[in-house]
């Protein structure tokens, strides 16, 4: 009985032995699998950074590049992000050509459409060329909730310095811009909203359209112009003077 004991006390350290060679002989291989599968899930391998074009701000030596980014094509695998719509970026890097710092305009996540010193976004408006104000019209909520952000969801007009800094949001949130001015003598921002009024998270044509407006230099949030009373009486006097007349 103890020799079979003993036989299996050696056959089990023989054993032991056996693999631990096997695996001091191929130590790299399950690190391996690890390490290829960390090398294709990891963004930094599969996306390309691409600043297409840039801006200097008025001759300031700062300069304006906006953001998007190429997916790396894998065999067999699908792309791992979404599209984005034409004619946009999803941030933009300030770079001071004079100190050869940079930073991100915000770290948010947002669809940036626009971007200028233009004072309205009519074509005749006119450029703010003494302004210290760049204006961008920004999507940032998925209202409808499809994970996407396009042109089913709410633009709203955002505002920082000519350094990029003091990224602020100027339109109320849940409110699709419809126009917007400055006014430079009062240095405030006068903008025409939708306003989903059914609440079926469409922007709609017999949506209420109603007007905001802002102060730049004070730090409080856009308000609606006309009081419901207001509004009200103009509904009372539409419906007075242009209600159909029953046949």
């Amino acid at each position: 009985m103890s020799r079979q004991i003993v036989y299996l006390l050696t056959l089990i350290l023989f054993v032991s032995c056996q693999r631990n060679n096997e695996q001091q002989e191929n130590p790299g291989q399950e690190s391996a699998a690890t390490d290829t599968l960390g090398i294709v899930n990891n963004p930094k391998n599969n996306l390309n950074i691409q600043m297409n074009t840039f801006t200097e701000i008025d001759s300031s030596g700062i300069l304006m590049f906006p953001l998007s980014m190429g997916e790396t094509e894998r065999e067999g695998k699908s792309r791992s992000y979404k599209e984005m719509p034409d004619n946009t970026c999803w941030n933009i890097i300030f770079y001071n050509t004079q100190t050869q710092a940079y930073h991100l305009l915000n770290d948010r996540k947002m669809l940036i459409e626009s971007y200028g010193y233009k004072y309205g976004n009519a074509e005749n408006a006119s450029i703010a060329q003494k302004s210290n104000y760049i204006f961008y019209t920004i999507r940032t909520d998925d209202l409808n909730k499809d994970k996407k952000l396009n042109n089913q969801d709410p633009q709203y007009l955002f505002v920082s310095d000519k350094m990029g800094n003091n990224f602020k949001q100027l339109s109320p949130a849940g409110y699709h811009l419809s126009n917007w001015e400055f006014i430079k003598s009062s240095n405030r921002i006068i903008m025409t909203v939708v306003k989903d009024s059914d609440k079926n998270n469409k922007f709609d044509e017999a949506d209420e359209i109603t007007t905001f407006e802002i102060a730049l230099d004070k730090e409080n949030e856009a308000q609606e112009i006309f009081s419901e009373e207001f509004k009200n009486n103009l509904k009372i006097l539409f419906d007075r003077d242009w209600k159909r007349l029953k046949q």
